[in-house]
């Protein structure tokens, strides 16, 4: 498995792909996991078996392996010494022989070439081998790892610790994590020294299922708009404590997007269902301009309703009437009033 990281919605998305297919036959990767569910998992598999008694389980196997090592060690030093005996006598051998019988001179000194190669070679796997057992811990290491038991958890919740900061602690602890995409997600992980844990975790939903507003909140926006502005649905969602699906609060804007999204119908087109008219057309009705109107809208002698944003409104129709215009005065005025008409009748009187 090899990790790659992906842009997504602005932010980095790490993705766990193999490369197994695309390594021994040239082939795309096989599959491709959306790795934040991943990380979650394992971290929290960290959390819980870093604790006082899997720490002092791993020092105690620790300890054995050392012993081992030792008694290795003890094994590999006495090939030595007896290697190194091996080379003098050869070189005492070929030493004490008549020069002149080259036969057994040649056949002497080959002896004790290879003599030499051999014990070479033992003192290099011994030195690389003693190096490898220099990282065995300490007492005083062993000391400061049970403290750690205690403050890993705050170090690696610590926003301060950056991404690769955890990668370096995760790399002390594991050994390698095998991932299986089926119906759910299989891993496999391997701790070092050996310790195995296998886990299941659900199928990261799809961005699009992620990103797609509950049916709870389109309802409600629907039901909003029968009496509300986009402005005034946005505030009604964030009082009620609907957030989308980045956890943030609504605005207009988004409601806007929900709305031409699921085709809900806006508030001006419920409106004009309703019968409700512009100014323009109610001006035309009235015999004054669309600024008189939008006056005796503000003064309230007509009805409206907002859209939109704070200045637009569509008026309710004021029906069968006619306009007793005002009368203005020094010490006194009459405003403009509706007067209805009387009704038609058909027939003979």
């Amino acid at each position: 498995m090899r990790v790659r990281y992906q842009e997504v919605e602005g932010k980095l998305e790490p993705y766990y792909i193999c490369t197994e297919n695309s390594v021994r036959r040239a082939e795309k990767s096989c599959q491709s996991i959306r790795g934040r569910v991943i990380d979650e998992a394992i971290s929290s598999l960290l959390l819980e078996s870093m604790t006082p008694v899997a720490i002092e389980l791993t020092l105690a196997v620790e300890g054995e392996i050392a012993g081992r090592i030792e008694q290795a060690a003890t094994q590999r030093i006495t090939q030595l010494a007896r290697a190194r005996y091996d080379a003098e006598l050869a070189r005492r051998r070929y030493l004490h022989v008549d020069p002149s019988n080259r036969l057994v001179a040649d056949a002497l000194e080959a002896d004790w070439n290879e003599r030499l190669r051999e014990l070479d070679l033992l003192h290099q796997a011994h030195n690389q081998r003693q190096q490898a057992d220099q990282k065995l811990l300490g007492n005083e290491a062993r000391a400061r790892i049970r403290e750690l038991t205690h403050d890993f958890p705050r170090a690696w919740n610590d926003k301060r610790v950056c991404p690769l900061g955890r990668k370096r602690m995760l790399a002390l602890l594991v050994e390698d994590v095998t991932l299986v995409k089926a119906d759910r997600i299989a891993l496999q992980v391997r701790f070092r020294g050996g310790q195995t844990t296998s886990l299941e975790i659900d199928k990261p939903k799809p961005i699009a299922l992620i990103r797609k507003t509950p049916p709870e909140v389109v309802t409600r926006i629907d039901e909003l708009l029968l009496s509300c502005t986009d402005q005034q649905v946005a505030e009604q969602l964030n009082t009620q404590g609907f957030k989308n699906w980045r956890g943030e609060p609504f605005t207009p804007k988004k409601v806007v997007v929900i709305r031409n999204a699921y085709h809900l119908k806006s508030r001006f087109e419920r409106l004009r269902e309703r019968g409700m008219l512009s100014a323009r057309e109610l001006a035309a009705q009235l015999g004054v301009c669309p600024t008189t109107v939008y006056q005796w809208g503000r003064d309230g002698l007509l009805r409206e309703h907002r859209y939109g944003n704070e200045q637009r409104c569509l008026f309710e129709p004021v029906g069968n009437v006619t306009l007793v215009k005002g009368q203005g005065g020094r010490y006194s005025s009459t405003p403009p009033s509706f007067m209805t008409l009387p009704t038609a009748t058909q027939g003979a009187i």
